[in-house]
Formats: C-alpha cells, sequence, structure tokens
C-alpha cells in the first residue's frame, strides 16, 4: 500500500520495463494512467490489471506528439484531480554510426527519447507545483555511462536526461517536488529479446558477460527502484540517479 491513492502517469506502459512499473504500482495500490503508443496492447494490460482490482486508465499517446502528452496529462487531472507520480519511459533505440547516421534518424530519437520527457514535464509540472508535492522519475540508461559502438543518439539523450533531472531537482525542490532517474543496464525486454532473435543467442551472453551479476535484469527488478522513487519512502532523495545494473557500470569490460 507505498502508493495507496496516488496518481501516477506512466508512459511507454504496455510493454517491458513501463508495463513492469505499471503492475508493480498496482500491487502498491497506485491510481495509474498508462499511456502508450500501441493502444491496442496498452487496454489490454489495463483490463488484465484492473481484474485484479487496479485502478488503471490506458490513453493510446505517442510521446513524440505535443497534443498526445497534453492529453495523457489532462486525462489524469479531469478524472483524479492530482497528479502524484510522472514516469518518463517511453523511448525507442536507433543505432547508428554517427558519421553515416540520418538526420532525420537522428531526429526522431531526440524528438521521442528527450524532446518528450520536456513535453511531459511541461504539462504536468505546473499541477504539482501548485500542490507543493510531486515525484517525477526519468528511465535513462546505463549508456549515459558508458560507450557503446554506434548508440551515440541513445546514449546522448540518455545522457541529457540525467543533466535534466539533477537541473530541475535543484529548481522545484522548495515546492517538494522530487526529480530522479533510473538507469538500467541490460534488461530483459521485448526490445532486447528482439535483438535475440535478429542477432542470435550470442547477444544475448555477451550482454549478460558484462555484467558483473553475469545476467541479464528483467522489468521487474528496475520496476521496484521506481516504486521506492515514487512512495513516501524516498521523501528526501531528489536528483539521484539509480543504476539497476547488476554491477554493469562497475567493471570495465565492454563487448561487441
Amino acid at each position: 500500500m507505498r502508493l495507496k491513492n496516488k496518481v501516477a502517469i506512466i508512459t511507454g506502459a504496455a510493454n517491458g520495463i513501463g508495463l513492469a512499473i505499471s503492475e508493480a504500482f498496482a500491487r502498491e495500490s497506485a491510481i495509474i494512467i498508462a499511456g502508450d503508443i500501441d493502444e491496442k496492447k496498452c487496454r489490454a494490460e489495463a483490463e488484465r490489471l484492473k481484474s485484479a482490482g487496479a485502478v488503471v486508465c490506458a490513453i493510446k499517446c505517442d510521446v513524440s506528439i505535443t497534443e498526445d502528452v497534453d492529453r495523457l496529462i489532462d486525462a489524469a487531472m479531469s478524472e483524479f484531480g492530482k497528479i502524484d507520480i510522472l514516469v518518463n519511459n517511453a523511448a525507442i533505440a536507433i543505432k547508428g554510426n554517427i558519421m553515416e547516421m540520418p538526420e532525420a534518424d537522428w531526429d526522431m530519437l531526440m524528438n521521442t527519447n528527450l524532446k518528450s520527457i520536456y513535453r511531459s514535464i511541461k504539462a504536468a509540472l505546473p499541477h504539482m507545483v501548485k500542490r507543493k508535492s510531486g515525484s517525477v522519475i526519468n528511465i535513462s540508461s546505463t549508456q549515459a555511462f558508458r560507450s557503446w559502438k554506434d548508440w551515440t543518439a541513445y546514449a546522448g539523450a540518455k545522457g541529457a536526461m540525467l543533466s535534466i533531472t539533477n537541473q530541475l531537482a535543484g529548481q522545484f525542490g522548495e515546492y517538494n517536488i522530487r526529480f530522479n532517474s533510473i538507469s538500467p543496464g541490460a534488461i530483459q525486454t521485448p526490445m532486447n529479446e528482439k535483438r535475440v532473435m535478429e542477432e542470435g543467442r550470442e547477444f544475448l551472453l555477451k550482454s549478460e558477460a558484462m555484467h558483473a551479476m553475469k545476467r541479464m535484469g528483467t522489468p521487474g527488478e528496475v520496476a521496484m527502484a521506481a516504486v521506492f522513487l515514487a512512495s513516501d519512502e524516498a521523501a528526501f532523495i531528489t536528483g539521484e540517479d539509480i543504476k539497476v545494473d547488476g554491477g554493469l557500470c562497475t567493471l570495465p569490460r565492454y563487448i561487441e
């Protein structure tokens, strides 16, 4: 019951880490506004959670479109009158050598992964300031700390997310609004499962080997860090990043 009666907006909530956060928040009695570009899957997952007693609203939301994000925030306010938690999770992965990557790909990734948090925070923050309460959790990545070949755009967006988190934590702390981030390592998400299918088991073995714990993480393990940051147990924590990476950033090894 750590999130009882707290209204939480989660982007990218239909799959992977976003879905795991929705499930964990539901177990802790949060009221969930689940946004995802995959409306059908988002609604199906929301119905599943509701059948278990959770309060969940599913809304189609493409975070690269301002009107969609505004509609997501407005839905929370019109239905529940407040926003306690905002989880910026939605993201895409586009690989590319910076010398060859088309500008359109770069812009698409930045629009979805980075500008999206500008959209959601800009829309949600005034409501949090008014109530002098709120927790914003940005899902970054260990790629903000380590170098992966040909992932410059993704790393750049995730690194900028850390800077934005820190800056806003300092600016809005006096309003009792906390900004924190989570940086997962390699997690068993549909995105990585697709890479295993495309690149073979070798990708999985290399991903596991980069971690001190010699395995990939699970979405649920990331979700529990989000539960903590969203809860009152973390009431005096702001401007921090939690690495849920099985020791990936602790070790100096990179395996391509």
